[in-house]
């Protein structure tokens, strides 16, 4: 929490110098509508630079919804590979941990098994 503090001190006093230096008025027109925003050029510099961070981070997070939904797949099997394992492993009572892959069960990736 402190090192946090350190952190944005300095961000939040740039900040609050930047909006005392900028109080000129800024008339903000959005084109093919009749809306208009007037306000400090500082808020409205501000509020723009929000705007596109949080833009930014939408497009970011929308960019790895693929990702960890691979991730997900790819865990859950991991997950039944490893249950298969175990089974393999409780149906070779007194086998030893090399003895699944000698026995062509699990082999190496790229390899072929070895005929039984």
């Amino acid at each position: 929490m402190l090192l946090r503090l350190l952190l944005l001190s300095p961000l939040l006093l740039v900040l609050v110098v930047f909006a005392l230096a900028n109080p000129q008025p800024v008339l903000i027109v959005f084109w093919p509508f009749e809306a208009h925003f007037e306000g400090p050029a500082s808020l409205v510099l501000l509020g723009v630079l929000g705007a596109g961070l949080l833009l930014g981070a939408m497009m970011v997070w929308v960019t790895t919804l693929g990702l960890r939904l691979r991730a997900r797949r790819a865990e859950r099997a991991g997950g039944l590979l490893e249950a298969e394992l175990q089974r393999l492993k409780r149906a070779m009572p007194g086998a030893s941990p090399g003895a699944l892959a000698t026995r062509g069960a699990l082999a190496p990736p790229g390899e072929l098994a070895p005929p039984t």
